[in-house]
Order: C-alpha cells, then sequence, then structure tokens
C-alpha cells in the first residue's frame, strides 16, 4: 500500500495521460531510480505502475520510511497502448527534449535540497521506453549515472555507444519483462554482443509478474553505485 505522504506529484496534464510521480522527493535523496514505462502507460494504469514503482523501492530501501531513495515513474509522454502503434516511433521521438531536460534538471534542483548536491541517477526503461531512452540519449546525451534497458527488443541505436550517458548501459533479454514491442522494428537487440551493453540476469522465478522486482538482485548494485 502506497504512503500518501511520501508521493510527490510532479507533472500532471490529464488532458493527454501524462504524469510524473515519485515515491519521496528526489531532490532529498542519494539514490534516484526513473522508471520509463512503455506499451500501454498512461493515467489509466497509474495504480498499477506505480505498485510496481514502490514494490521495487520496498526492497531497495532499509526501511518504508527510507527517504535515500526516491524511485520516479516518469510517464511524460503519451504511450503507444498497442504493439501495432509502438512499430511508429513518433511517440518516443516527439518527447526527448521533455525527458532530456527532466534529467538535466534533477542535479540541479538537489542543489537546494537535504544534501545539497546531487544524486546518483539510475535510468530503468521499459520496453518501448528504451526508445524514449535510446532517442534522447542520441539526440540530446542522457544525465544518468546508468541507463538499464528492461525487456527492449530496441533502443533506437545500433550500439549502446550511441547512447551518448556518461555512465554504463546494461540490458535484459528482451523476452523477459518485455511490454510486447515488437522486434527487429527499431533497431537490434540490446541485450545481443553487438550492441555492447552489459547484460543482466533476472531473479527468483516468483518476481515473474513484476519486470522491475524480477531483475531487483542484477539492479541493487547498479543503483547504489556498487557494480
Amino acid at each position: 500500500m502506497l504512503d500518501d505522504n511520501r508521493i510527490l506529484l510532479m507533472g500532471f496534464h490529464p488532458e493527454d495521460g501524462r504524469v510524473i510521480i515519485a515515491r519521496n522527493n528526489p531532490d532529498n535523496a542519494r539514490y534516484v531510480v526513473v522508471i520509463v514505462p512503455g506499451i500501454g502507460s498512461g493515467l489509466h494504469l497509474m495504480d498499477e505502475l506505480m505498485g510496481q514503482a514502490e514494490d521495487l523501492f520496498r526492497r531497495l530501501a532499509v526501511d518504508p520510511d527510507d527517504d535515500d531513495i526516491s524511485v520516479v515513474l516518469w510517464a511524460d509522454y503519451v504511450a503507444p497502448q498497442t504493439a501495432a502503434e509502438a512499430r511508429d516511433p513518433a511517440f518516443a521521438a516527439q518527447v526527448t527534449s521533455r525527458f532530456a531536460s527532466f534529467l538535466a534538471a534533477l542535479p540541479v534542483t538537489a542543489e537546494h535540497g537535504r544534501y545539497q548536491k546531487a544524486a546518483r541517477v539510475v535510468v530503468i526503461a521499459r520496453g518501448y521506453g528504451g526508445l524514449v531512452a535510446g532517442f534522447t540519449g542520441r539526440d540530446h546525451g542522457l544525465t544518468a549515472d546508468a541507463l538499464v534497458l528492461l525487456g527492449c527488443p530496441a533502443a533506437g541505436v545500433e550500439t549502446a555507444a550511441a547512447l551518448r550517458t556518461a555512465g554504463p548501459v546494461y540490458a535484459t533479454s528482451a523476452e523477459v519483462g518485455s511490454d510486447g514491442t515488437p522486434a527487429g522494428v527499431h533497431g537490434p537487440r540490446p541485450d545481443s554482443p553487438e550492441f555492447g551493453a552489459t547484460l543482466l540476469r533476472s531473479g527468483p522465478l516468483s518476481f515473474q509478474r513484476d519486470p522491475f522486482v524480477r531483475y531487483h538482485p542484477s539492479l541493487r548494485p547498479i543503483i547504489f553505485g556498487d557494480a
């Protein structure tokens, strides 16, 4: 169950279903996880998406009151709602400036937060969300300490180096935790050796229904900078 006192609404556009919600204030955190959802995301799935974000937070945090960790759901784009729509790169291409600006602002606003310095930021992009992160990195650079492409069949670039992020790039299997984005449409698979990302393995089968928690054992050292 979510603690409403620790939920921060960072952006809300009901006219087209865009929203940014954070579990704990990222300005006051030492570690920030930014989740970019894929197919089907929007206001109609907020309970499910925030439930996944909360589950990941609780597996990372020392206790439910741990505000050193912030998990941000960045659903500030009109996502494709079907696999057929996900063949269109325009859903991702038209929001690169918005996502780049959001990431670039995190260390700036954190200077006025509790620690008065930027947190470690890890972006986890799932399925079609990987295309959002990929196009953003390609066109503007990605202000993040690490990028995880979770269940992404493509990131819109040929290699991890083209993502222009200062930190390492990780990828999970394109089949496990995928959102249904068609393969072979937007470029090579990030989990292929040629792409150049570090491959992550999933955790116990009991976490199969939650893609973020399923990879939690692999994500933990990345998020805390121990990888």
